[in-house]
């Protein structure tokens, strides 16, 4: 009887070992995939969990900063400035002489109006060649009047342009020794002699010219 007691614990504590040591592995099994597996996934989740909260959550706002005190400094009463009055002063009584007074109440003399410079006139009538012209020349004897013995006095009055030369006569006489028949030649004489006359410009001029034979010869 007591073997066969033994036999039955036996196979007894046989299942029993069995069951704990698959209890066992199981348990192993299950920490391993815990660690290995599982906890690597959980330790992500609350990692990424972190992660977006931190992110998501804006940083607080500064502190304001502390309100500015401003002192206020009074400024002194300006005064207001009073109106200059000037002192009042009496003129001195004016004093005057008799030669003051005279001077201040005559009239002064009234000055003479300055005489007017003398302007030149311009001669009326005919002037004298002499001294009012130069280069004069003296005119040729007409030939037939020289031949004819004709002699006398010819007075010209003649006129000159702006230039100052011979511009015509104005008038020719002839005294009575000079026949008519003579006169153009004699006439002629003197204006050939006055072409080389320079007299003063735009002026009336007078002279006479005397033909006369040599009585000696």
């Amino acid at each position: 009887m007591n073997s066969i007691s033994i036999k039955r614990s036996n196979g007894t504590f046989s299942r029993r070992s069995a069951g704990l040591a698959g209890v066992v592995i199981f348990h192993a099994l299950l920490i391993y995939a815990l660690v290995t597996g599982l906890a690597q996934g959980v330790v992500k989740v609350i990692q990424q969990k972190v992660e977006v909260s931190v992110i998501s959550e804006p940083p607080p706002p500064p502190p304001p900063p502390p309100p500015k005190i401003e002192k206020v400094v009074q400024q002194p009463a300006t005064p207001k400035p009073q109106a200059y009055v000037p002192p009042v002063v009496n003129p001195p009584p004016v004093v005057q002489s008799a030669n003051a007074i005279q001077s201040v109440t005559s009239d002064p003399a009234p000055q003479p109006a300055p005489t007017p410079a003398p302007v030149a006139e311009a001669p009326k009538g005919p002037v004298s060649a002499k001294g009012n012209c130069s280069g004069s020349a003296v005119p040729d004897y007409p030939a037939k009047a020289l031949e004819d013995e004709v002699q006398g006095v010819v007075s010209v009055v003649f006129t000159v342009g702006a230039d100052g030369k011979f511009n015509g006569f104005s008038n020719v006489g002839f005294d009575g020794g000079i026949p008519p028949r003579y006169r153009s030649s004699f006439k002629s004489a003197i204006s050939a002699a006055l072409q080389g006359y320079t007299c003063r410009g735009s002026t009336s001029l007078t002279q006479e010219f005397s033909f006369k034979l040599d009585s000696g010869s």
